[in-house]
This record gives structure tokens, C-alpha cells and sequence, in this order.
């Protein structure tokens, strides 16, 4: 039920219309953790693994980290062209691979990071194994047939590869894991060099392979170029489930009206004001600064409290996450 009724507390202060909600932060069970690692874990190496074995793997290129290496191999070996008696354990490389990295990252990293992250790998590889050997022929792929692919398939193949991949990797960072390979390498040399970011550590990395890709695919730089598509869309995907559900924007407003702007904003937006003493220079008044974070789709109710105060003015810049509780539940 809402409260919009003013009250005063010791000071004499007016307070507004919303009850504080202090309790906001529930603290996490044991269980309930390990259902939300196992959960998301389960959801991470499932849309990877649909992207590697029925996008990547069909269209013929190398995506980048451990996966672009499995892909190099099966593409050497003539995996997937060869008519195969007998199980197809290609996919056990990712797990080869990750253990030494996984290993030496256990000396710099959180042990929480690195036991998801090879929970995640082990997920991974299992429904690679399985798809491999149960749907050899993709079925659900775009293309079945190498002569029928174009360019314009194997582009939608990695755009929509890419999308898939980087819904897996947010699933993995939520749960403070990741997809393994070039992300652990990534996630150790930026540590050493903390004044880099991951994003470009991991890029590094992934660079590697893929200049490993050119000599594996002479004949043809096509795989090459998918490939940067791939990283491009999977790294954008990522970026915008993590962040763009906590996108907000931030205003600040020079008043002379404080107590009625915040007022309004409180009741109206349900959003909280932070005031601090300013001084306008021009006439040497006092002023206030009013702070307020607020859902973009509520800047036409926020612009019309402002217009009502001519001599006010605001500015508004961006805000990419916030941590803690937002607003007030209606």
C-alpha cells in the first residue's frame, strides 16, 4: 500500500511519502546459491554449446579461445566430412586444454571463479559429446550441405553463433564463472596489469588464435573475418545483458527550490533525492544540487517538474549499473 503522506522525524526534517525500505537486502541461503550456479551453469553451456556445434562448427571457422582451437582441429582432421564409425570425443579437447589453464589459475584467482568455471567447461564438453555423436548430421543448422553455404549464410551463422555465445558468457558471469580459456587467461594477466581491462585482455588472447586461424586457413581468410564478426556480436550481447537492464540516467539539478523539486520527484517518480549546498557564482547565491537516478522512460515526467521552476536548470549524463535498491516498489 502507498504511503504519500509528510512526516517529521527528530530534526524537525520533512520527510515524504515513501517509507524507507531498509530491509531490501536478503541474505542468500547455501542452497539457494547452489541451485542459481546450477541453474545458471546449466543455461550457460547449453547456448554455447547450440552455438558451437550447429553455427560454428557447420560454417566452417574458428570463434576465438579453446573453442576456435577445437574447431582448427576438427577442420585438420576432416571431422565432420569423414563418414565416422564409432563415438566422436573431439569435444573432451576443451577440457584438455582448460585443465593447466585452470590450474595455474587457481595461484591468482578465486577459487569460487575457477571451480565454476570448470564446472561450466565440464557442462560444456558433455553437451558437446552428446550433440556430436547423437546429431552428427545438424539437423537444426542453417545449412547441411558445405556446397550450399554462401557468404550470407555463413555471416547469419556467425552473427547468430556470436549472439548465442555471449548470452552464455553473461549467464557465466553471473555467477562469477566464465566460458573458460582466452576468459581465464584474460581474467590472470589482467590482474598483473590491473589498469587494463579484462575485455582487452581476453581480445589479446583471442587475436592469437586467430592469427593461428590464417595459417589453418590459407586457402581461404573467410573463417578469419566470421570470426571477427563472432567476438564483435558475442563481446555487444554480453555487454548489454549484464548492463542494459541496470541502465539508468542521473540527473543533477542547481535550485533554489529543493524541498519542493524533491518533493515532487519522491512522490511522483518514487525515486530518491540526495541534496548538497552549492553557490551560484554569477550572483553569489546559495543555491542546492539535487542528485537523482531515474529510469529512462520517466524523463518526460522528470523534464515536466523542471519546467516548473524557470530559474532552475539540470544536467543528465549516464549511468551503466547500479548496485543496491533502485526505487521504491508501488
Amino acid at each position: 500500500m502507498e504511503n504519500n503522506q509528510t512526516s517529521e522525524v527528530s530534526d524537525g526534517t520533512t520527510c515524504y511519502g515513501i517509507k524507507k525500505d531498509v530491509d531490501f537486502i536478503k541474505k542468500e541461503t547455501k542452497s539457494r546459491k547452489v541451485l542459481r550456479v546450477i541453474f545458471y551453469t546449466i543455461l550457460s553451456a547449453t547456448f554455447y554449446s547450440v552455438s558451437f556445434h550447429y553455427l560454428v562448427q557447420t560454417c566452417n571457422f574458428a570463434p576465438g579461445g579453446i573453442s576456435g582451437i577445437l574447431a582448427m582441429v576438427k577442420h585438420v582432421l576432416n571431422i565432420d566430412e569423414n563418414a565416422m564409425t564409432g563415438f566422436d570425443f573431439s569435444a573432451l579437447i576443451m577440457v584438455v586444454l582448460n585443465i593447466p589453464i585452470l590450474l595455474i589459475a587457481t595461484r591468482s584467482l578465486q577459487k569460487e571463479f575457477i571451480f565454476n568455471t570448470a564446472l561450466n567447461v565440464l557442462s560444456v564438453t558433455a553437451i558437446l559429446v552428446l550433440l556430436d555423436n547423437v546429431d552428427k548430421d545438424c539437423v537444426f543448422t542453417i545449412t547441411q550441405k558445405p556446397s550450399e553455404m554462401d557468404v550470407g549464410v555463413r555471416l547469419v551463422a556467425a552473427i547468430i553463433g556470436g549472439a548465442l555465445s555471449g548470452i552464455s558468457l553473461a549467464f557465466a558471469l553471473k555467477i562469477n564463472a566464465s566460458t573458460g580459456g582466452a576468459d581465464v587467461i584474460g581474467a590472470m594477466v589482467q590482474k598483473k596489469n590491473p589498469h587494463k581491462s579484462v575485455a582487452s585482455m581476453i581480445f589479446a588472447v583471442n587475436c592469437v588464435i586467430l592469427i593461428i586461424s590464417i595459417y589453418i586457413y590459407k586457402d581461404n581468410l573467410m573463417p578469419v573475418f566470421l570470426s571477427l564478426v563472432y567476438m564483435f556480436v558475442s563481446s555487444t550481447v554480453c555487454d548489454k545483458i549484464l548492463q542494459g537492464s541496470k541502465e539508468a540516467l542521473k540527473f543533477e539539478v542547481i535550485t533554489e527550490h529543493a524541498e519542493e523539486i524533491s518533493e515532487e520527484i519522491i512522490k511522483t517518480l518514487r525515486h530518491g533525492v540526495t541534496i548538497t549546498p552549492a553557490k551560484g557564482m554569477f550572483e553569489h547565491k546559495n543555491k542546492s544540487l539535487l542528485i537523482c537516478v531515474i529510469k529512462p522512460r520517466q524523463i518526460a515526467k522528470f523534464q515536466s517538474i523542471i519546467a516548473k521552476y524557470p530559474e532552475t536548470f539540470a544536467y543528465v549524463g549516464q549511468v551503466n549499473e547500479i548496485i543496491g535498491k533502485f526505487n521504491s516498489k508501488r
